[in-house]
């Protein structure tokens, strides 16, 4: 059994938070070095190789803005993307590397434990949005252990906000909707609760949808104000430092209006002056389309629960800094109550914290699990076990079954004859089918004395599997070469898509003897020369 640190991680895009089980098994958010639960996720670069991470950063925004990574989560498994500081080019799991290490080093600090001498500084689950695809999570999987941790496994964040909330149910299931609206993602999923197992039953969302996009309205609102009121003050998005300060801002507007009726604006850019009052109303006018889109979503996937027999819900619970804006719960409840007219209303569930608390929970449970599996495999070496006196009971730390599902749906590229040029995407993996998942279907060659195939591997890029190409990414490719010489063409070609828990997939493709396993390098991870240049020291204050 590890001695490290076993932490829960809800790496956010705006807020990130860390968790772990006290002396009594409870859950409990750990403080950062300025004694908050929270830490924005943000970094500052005072230089190539000094980084500052959490408040400190970000309020550098509204000095050096070209010196701060913000959001960084939304690029998670990105190819190609990355923000020039000086001469460096930084990734995406890079930046996140340095936000876990930061979490994880204040969470050690508050605990009073000093980082292991040598390996892994602690064994941790981190969250991910249910929407997130397979580059997505290996990316997040790869900052994890670039910033020296044992990434035990990878969660969805329903999922983790389900454990906590388990806990604390009543012993019969429930039929669970978690609507996670967070800073840069939104999820929502059907969720099945109780004592003994947490299984998703559908999922949907968009990992571009957030309460960033909220606030970048109000930005908007605010420049306009601007124009208005100082015609001749010239482009206030020229002034670099006020967009910054205008982003806090923004920020500031939206929390204040989650309480207050009214808000009052101030700001200078281009060094003048305006001041005007913001209602509530009027914000939520301005971002009406961003609510309705969530009950869009939600739609959706009540839609795909109810096909798969889940048809109806005891409870919605919201998650996520932004669930707390209270028109959220308004709208969600009237629309969710043209469906189920019984439902008892959204209620917010711990919003900041449940998700690293559920994500504890689940690390703690799954060291068990991986504890108990090492030493049967001791004991079967040694010839024998060895007996303690007592009837088996539950293992320490034991906690729920978990049954996930995958939140998009996978297949490779068909023809229907040998005229078809552009062809459609059959579907192996169905969206929402419970993981793991390991699925085949045959296909058969176009052509006579054709000796090889091209397998084209795809995942649903839209809110519903379509079978159209271009509406879905692909994902990888390869050449299944050296089939037999003189066949016919209907030649059987079998394809195996096997996707685990975490994510990740894996594919192989056989016919004549022959096979092809494909490598799946999932795009947007960090090259291989980045990541062999220093680390950036990180500065505490």
């Amino acid at each position: 059994m590890s001695d490290r640190v076993t932490l829960g991680i809800d790496l956010g895009t705006t807020y990130s938070c860390v968790a772990h089980l006290d002396e009594y098994g409870k859950p409990v958010a750990l403080l950062n070095s300025d004694g908050k639960t929270t830490t924005p996720s943000v970094v500052y670069f005072e230089d190539e190789q000094t980084i500052v991470v959490g408040d400190q950063a970000k309020n550098e925004l509204a000095r050096n803005p070209d010196h701060v990574i913000s959001e960084i989560k939304r690029h998670m498994g990105e190819e190609g993307f990355f923000r020039t500081i000086g001469d460096r080019d930084f990734y995406p799991a890079q930046v996140s590397s340095y936000i876990l290490q930061s979490l994880v080093e204040d969470a050690l600090d508050d605990l009073g434990v000093e980082p292991p001498a040598d390996g892994p500084i602690a064994d941790v689950v981190i969250t991910v949005p249910a929407y997130f695809g397979g580059a997505e999570r290996e990316a997040t999987k790869e900052a994890g252990q670039n910033a020296g941790l044992n990434v035990v496994s990878i969660i969805n964040e329903p999922t983790a906000a389900a454990i906590a909330y388990g806990l604390n149910t009543q012993d019969e299931a429930r039929t669970v909707l978690v609507y996670d609206l967070g800073g840069g993602t939104f999820d929502v999923t059907v969720i099945q609760v109780s004592q003994d197992e947490i299984r998703a039953v559908a999922t949907g969302g968009d990992r571009q949808l957030g309460g960033i996009d909220w606030d970048r309205r109000l930005v908007d609102l605010f420049l306009q104000r601007f124009r208005e009121q100082q015609p001749d003050a010239g482009d206030p998005e020229d002034d670099k430092e006020a967009l910054g300060e205008l982003e806090l801002k923004a920020e500031g507007a939206k929390h204040s209006l989650t309480k207050k009726a009214t808000y009052g604006m101030s700001f200078v850019a281009n060094r003048q002056r305006v001041q005007f009052d913001l209602a509530r109303e009027q914000f939520e006018q301005l971002t009406e389309d961003l609510v309705s889109r969530t009950l869009d979503y939600t739609e959706l996937v009540l839609d795909a629960a109810a096909e798969k027999g889940v048809n109806s819900i005891d409870e919605v619970i919201l998650v996520g800094g932004m669930s707390r804006v209270p028109v959220i719960a308004e709208r969600l409840g009237e629309r969710l109550l043209r469906r189920f007219p019984d439902l008892p209303e959204p209620r917010l569930q711990d919003p900041d914290q449940i998700v690293a608390k559920g994500a504890a929970l689940f690390a703690v449970s799954r060291i068990a699990e991986v504890d108990e599996v090492e030493s049967s495999a001791r004991q079967d070496e040694g010839g024998g076990t060895v007996g303690s006196g007592f009837l088996p009971g539950p293992r320490p730390g034991a906690g729920p079954k978990i049954v996930n599902i995958t939140s998009r749906a996978y297949g490779i590229r068909a023809v229907r004859d040998e005229r078809d040029e552009v062809g459609y995407i059959s579907f192996i993996i169905q969206q929402n089918d419970e993981l793991p998942v390991d699925k085949h279907e045959t296909y058969r060659t176009v052509s006579d004395n054709q000796t090889e195939v091209n397998i084209e591997v795809y995942e649903q890029d839209t809110e519903v599997p379509q079978e159209a190409v271009s509406a879905n990414k692909l994902a990888i490719e390869g050449i299944l070469p050296n089939l037999p010489t003189g066949k016919p063409a209907g030649q059987p070609i079998d394809v195996t898509f096997r996707l685990g828990d975490e994510g990740i997939l894996e594919i192989l493709a056989e016919s004549g003897g022959k096979q092809l396993t494909l490598e799946y390098t999932l795009p947007g991870q960090t090259p291989a020369e980045e990541l062999a240049k220093p680390r950036p020291v990180l500065a505490k204050g």
